[in-house]
């Protein structure tokens, strides 16, 4: 509860208002549930019962589906290669002679084993077409007389060959003389609506292309509705086909029980409502539809009278729910006020900072008019002048930045960018306070080109999470006690994560004295800074990595803070891609 009425400077008092009516209003039907589970218990056993019992046929079903699948490509590998030329011959030992006869292949009815199925076919090494519906080699370019125009053989064979054509996968295997010589079939995919299923077997030393072509629609369909009219779903079931890959629209089945206890199985436009009332089932089809998902639905069930039996145990409770139910939000809505009157003071004070760096730019315009005469001075004037103004003037834009964070719009537009552009930005904005603090500033990212690198970040935003992550490092480094020339340096550390390819981490790292395990959690805390408030020597109004949390955050990036030893290490994700070459 502590952390749910914490307040977000994302939010503003109206939206936090919200959040906790939202959240009082849950706490109240967190405890308005379990009188109410006395009245639908019930209910619930024979909802689950019914949905158990639908679920297990519609497992049953998809597990058949799938076994005919299986099967179906079973039978079409044990096709001998013979069968694929129209004529077969045969020798009789007793004759000693060899007969020719027509390829049991050769008859469009015979070969339609199944719905969707379009006809066999062979390409040999030359690339010249035939199937086993028609006699001769058929090209682009055949032109047949009127008569056998109209043979249904002709135009089925005619058909198929220009399907197989138009797969540029068949003509690389073509033109590659079929180095590829796969023992089972395999499936090509490039023709839509289509699986042209192919191997590649030796016939009289020769090595040829075989195959054969299924409408998927056609073939899937079909094959579902035989199954679920076979096996009688004692169930108003109804079934949605989707293709993941979306080359396909969906296809939907109803099926239902008749009275004389016959299945009637329609192929629909689309599910009725009813029948998408309750989901039982999604499961994944096998090999050669592996994009191919069914999903079983079916209606709602029937509501218990034994549901109205707890209605009288809820009323006597409401009541008492009610009334601690109104004193927590009256007490959420007090914190709330004072979190809002927190941030109202923010912005105030963002104000009132200005007057001090306008005293200081006008000391400055005093100096630039020549009324300093002594040149120590002018030197002390402009290097005060110079370092105070600074400072204001980042103090003020992280006051003014957080504010602006607070409203529900604020101006963060992250783009992609490049890294060697962020590697100059780090070293503009950090370089002059590093050098005038005798900081080394190192900078190590794992690219080769850094162009390519592309990271998702707000050009301002990301300079300002650098500057002051920066300017908290230099200032909390006290160089008397740490006394080592070494550690005076900050790391800023790209790397990458082949378990999180779509991310890239920047640690920025110091070398003082780090922080307790305390501070680590209050880090980010808006106004927190460690240690005592009437002995510290620091500067600082405890708002900069709270500004460094809320700009990563509206960048979709992610911070975290890590003890070192020696120092502390700032580790900051950002979304990540490679450049389009």
């Amino acid at each position: 509860m502590k952390a749910f009425l914490k307040p977000s400077p994302l939010l503003n008092y109206q939206q936090r208002l919200k959040r906790l009516r939202i959240f009082t209003l849950s706490f109240f039907l967190l405890l308005f549930i379990p009188v109410s589970l006395v009245c639908v218990f019930v209910f619930q056993q024979f909802q689950q019962e019914q949905i158990v019992k639908y679920q297990k046929h519609a497992t049953k079903l998809s597990d058949i589906i799938n076994k005919r699948l299986f099967k179906q490509a079973i039978i079409t590998n044990s096709v001998s290669p013979t069968e694929f030329d129209y004529y077969q011959y045969a020798y009789n030992p007793e004759t000693k002679k060899v007969t020719r006869q027509v390829s049991p292949l050769a008859d469009p009815e015979s070969f339609q084993r199944y719905e969707g199925l379009v006809g066999f076919f062979q390409i040999d090494a030359q690339g010249r077409f035939n199937s086993p519906m028609w006699p001769d080699v058929i090209q682009a370019d055949d032109v047949f007389s009127e008569k056998e125009a109209q043979k249904e053989s002709l135009k089925m064979a005619r058909g198929l060959y220009d399907v197989v054509m138009r797969s540029e996968q068949v003509k690389t295997l073509i033109n590659n003389g079929f180095i590829v010589q796969p023992e089972k079939y395999e499936v090509i995919e490039d023709v839509p609506d289509y699986f042209i299923f192919y191997r590649a077997v030796t016939v009289s030393d020769e090595v040829k292309m075989q195959g054969y072509v299924l409408d998927k629609q056609r073939y899937l369909l079909g094959l579902i509705m035989e199954v679920m009219t076979n096996k009688r779903p004692n169930a108003f079931l109804g079934l949605t086909i989707s293709d993941k890959k979306g080359h396909a629209e969906d296809a939907f089945i109803v099926s239902k029980m008749l009275k004389n206890g016959d299945m009637d199985v329609q192929l629909q436009a689309s599910l009725p409502a009813k029948l998408m009332q309750v989901h039982l089932k999604e499961s994944k089809l096998h090999w050669p539809f592996p994009s191919y998902c069914i999903s079983f639905s079916t209606k709602a069930f029937g509501t218990s009278s034994l549901a109205l039996y707890g209605l009288g145990l809820m009323g006597v409770l409401l009541l008492t729910i009610a009334i601690g139910c109104y004193g927590f939000y009256a007490l959420g809505k007090r914190q709330l006020k004072l979190a809002e009157q927190r941030l109202n003071f923010v912005s105030s004070v963002s104000h009132e900072l200005k007057t001090p760096l306008t005293s200081i730019r006008m000391y400055s315009e005093m100096l630039k008019s020549g009324q300093i005469l002594s040149e120590q001075h002018r030197s002390d004037y402009y290097e005060f002048i110079f370092s105070e103004s600074e400072r204001l003037s980042r103090l003020i834009d992280n006051i003014l930045q957080l504010s602006n964070l607070s409203q529900p719009a604020h101006n963060v537009e992250p783009n992609w960018v490049k890294l060697s552009i962020l590697n100059d930005v780090i070293q503009s904005k950090v370089s002059s306070l590093l050098v005038k603090n005798d900081f080394a500033l190192n900078i190590n990212q794992p690219f080769e080109h850094p162009d390519s690198a592309l990271l998702w970040v707000d050009m301002d935003a990301f300079a300002q999470v650098v500057i002051n992550i920066t300017d908290n490092a230099v200032k909390f480094f006290d160089q008397a006690k740490i006394n080592d020339v070494e550690r005076q340096k900050i790391d800023f550390n790209f790397h990458y994560s082949k378990q999180q390819p779509e991310f890239i981490q920047l640690q920025i790292r110091d070398y003082g004295f780090g922080i307790s395990e305390e501070q680590q959690e209050k880090l980010f805390e808006l106004f927190y800074r460690g240690g005592n408030e009437l002995t510290r020597a620091t500067q600082g109004t405890g708002i900069g990595l709270a500004l460094v949390k809320e700009l990563i955050n509206a960048q979709q990036g992610e911070v975290s803070v890590e003890r070192m030893s020696p120092g502390l290490a700032l580790n900051i994700r950002f979304k990540f891609k490679i450049a389009d070459s």
